[in-house]
């Protein structure tokens, strides 16, 4: 034999209600959280973000005022050796190579630069070297 019970049927209908409502509340509650979550680990990255760039910012600039420091120097050697005399000048490795005829007066870059102008005569040409870290460090000021 079944035993049926029956209820009224206004609190089976306030009973569901009541679970849909804390079912409901339960997943507000949830996403509420969640998004605080998302949203404090999204400034945490963005100010990371802010930090990188700007050291990337600072370094590329450091590297510009460098290659123009270096650029700068390049004209003046061509300037003190006379332009029509160069055939090339090339930045290799770590070293500024000028190569320029075999008449050519080097005696300027010997009093600017010193022993650290390292040269090689050929009875083609004349080549001189350079040392760029020389360069950086006697002109750049941080």
């Amino acid at each position: 034999m079944i035993v049926i019970v029956k209820e009224k049927k206004y609190k089976a209908i306030i009973r569901k209600i009541v679970a849909f409502s804390v079912l409901v509340l339960m997943f507000s509650l949830y996403y509420n959280h969640m998004s605080t979550q998302f949203q404090e680990k999204n400034a945490v990255l963005e100010k990371k973000l802010k930090e990188e760039t700007a050291k990337l910012k600072k370094k590329y600039n450091l590297s510009k005022k460098v290659e123009r420091l270096i650029y700068k120097e390049a004209e003046e050697c061509v300037e003190l050796l006379g332009q029509e005399k160069i055939q090339s000048i090339k930045i290799v490795k770590n070293k500024l190579y000028i190569v320029c005829d075999w008449n050519t007066d080097t005696e300027p870059l010997f009093v600017r630069y010193g022993v650290l102008a390292l040269v090689k005569s050929s009875p083609q040409n004349v080549k001189i070297a350079i040392s760029l870290k020389y360069i950086v460090e006697s002109k750049y000021e941080a």
